[in-house]
């Protein structure tokens, strides 16, 4: 018989679907000390307040953005970058992670990187959303499959949850709820079918392939103060149903919109962390937001839904103004939550946030004003160091499109354009590391 090398044996044990994307990571990380590039991309809705948003002239951060203040050596505050289009809401969420205008040349950024590296991954890409599909008609569609069709977002914390770590199934629950278990005790009975099909030699191989694996498991679990892998996950209170029909669903509701944010990010940086996917979607929401900011743990804003208030007036310090940056500022706070999880979770030498590119951004410029210049977009990560970051950079009615090429590039990817190639060729050089 001939030899097994590791990444032979993964593939004929027939690992489970927890077990693999771990193996792999871990291998690949130990083996060749390079830690894949993962992507991450946030959506959230209703455009925003520049003069709150971006840095003051002395480079201090306004109230919108403040809750990134402990974060500024990780990301990247970009004033100048503008949609080159027409339209409203509906125009914005379709163009703001494709780069372009046109129906029929859809393909978001996501699902491009997805495609492009996650052909050895369990899923190329993991979309996950929280009151995306509530109240939302497909012109709000945000993220588009290589073909041009609408990619789906799942809502559903649990199903989310037990899809990535139960194999789809939402029977057995408790052992995934309550332990975190070596991803070989999961493939037990996989491994002793393999080990009867090998003879004394190859057995031998496979003893010391798997004390292998045990034990950059128990490194990786020393190394990170976040978990590399966990197969559970705080529901924070919630309360979900197997199957429901009334409207709206338990995890629709108002008032659990901040429970379930927190959930899904929980849900997304395990995904990354556990090499289950490279790519991610968290969107918020969506454009022309229903959503009323007055839940437990919210901005306590009774006022009017989401998009109401974004219709402030053009006061930026009025009632309404104030109403919608303290808005605005929640959505920030839950992207600071975000990156200090992907922080915590050590990768040898770096930690996730380091290997991964991240942006965060909206359907508009102005909110008030319906517009496309001074997109309020974050960037962060430095995709392993092919990302600069710590800046606040100053362009000059910058076409978003090289944003994109940047972080495509980051990917390794090295198009000269996303999206339409006649909105800009190349990326943005300030962001770009080696």
């Amino acid at each position: 018989m001939g030899s097994i090398s590791r990444r032979g044996l993964l593939r004929y044990a027939g690992m489970t679907c927890l077990a693999i994307p771990l193996m792999r990571t871990l291998l690949e990380e130990e083996a060749y000390a390079a830690t894949p590039v993962r992507a991450l991309f946030v959506y959230y809705p209703d455009g925003n307040i520049a003069q709150r948003f971006f840095p003051d002239g002395n480079g201090a951060l306004p109230d919108i953005t403040a809750p990134l203040n402990s974060l500024r050596s990780d990301i990247n505050l970009i004033r100048g970058l503008v949609y080159r289009l027409g339209g409203s809401h509906e125009a914005g969420a379709g163009f703001c992670l494709t780069g372009t205008a046109s129906d029929n040349q859809r393909y978001s950024i996501d699902n491009f990187l997805g495609d492009s590296l996650g052909g050895n991954y369990r899923q190329k890409s993991l979309s996950l959303g929280v009151g995306a599909n509530f109240e939302t008609d497909p012109s709000k569609q945000i993220s588009f499959l290589s073909s041009g069709a609408r990619a789906a977002i799942q809502d559903n914390p649990k199903r989310a949850f037990y899809d990535l770590f139960n194999a789809g199934g939402l029977e057995d629950r408790a052992d995934l709820m309550s332990e975190k278990r070596s991803v070989l005790d999961y493939a037990r009975g996989e491994i002793q079918g393999l080990r009867y099909r090998l003879g004394t030699t190859e057995q031998a191989k496979l003893a010391v392939h798997l004390e292998a694996l045990r034990e950059l498991e128990r490194r990786a679990a020393q190394g990170s103060t976040g978990g590399v892998c966990k197969s559970s996950v705080d529901w924070r209170g919630l309360s979900i149903p197997d199957q429901e029909q009334g409207y709206p669903k338990s995890f629709e509701r108002n008032e659990v919109f901040g429970q379930v944010g927190r959930v899904m990010m929980d849900i997304m940086v395990q995904a990354l962390a556990c090499g289950i996917t490279p790519v991610g979607l968290l969107q918020w929401s969506h454009a022309v937001s229903p959503t009323t900011l007055n839940f437990a743990g919210g901005p306590n804003i009774s006022r009017g839904r989401h998009h109401d208030l974004s219709h402030y007036g053009g006061d930026i310090n009025g009632v309404y103004g104030n109403d919608f940056a303290a808005c605005q500022r929640w959505y920030m706070e839950q992207l600071a939550y975000l990156l200090n999880q992907m922080k915590g979770v050590s990768l040898g030498d770096k930690n996730l946030l380091d290997a991964s590119l991240v942006l965060a951004t909206t359907e508009l410029g102005d909110s008030n004003a319906h517009d496309f210049n001074d997109i309020a977009c974050v960037v962060a990560g430095k995709a392993g160091g092919s990302l600069k970051t710590g800046q606040s950079l100053q362009l000059q009615n910058k076409s978003y499109n090289h944003l994109l090429v940047s972080l495509i590039q980051a990917a390794g990817i090295n198009n000269p354009t996303f999206g339409d190639p006649n909105l800009g060729t190349g990326p943005i050089a300030e962001l770009m590391g080696r």
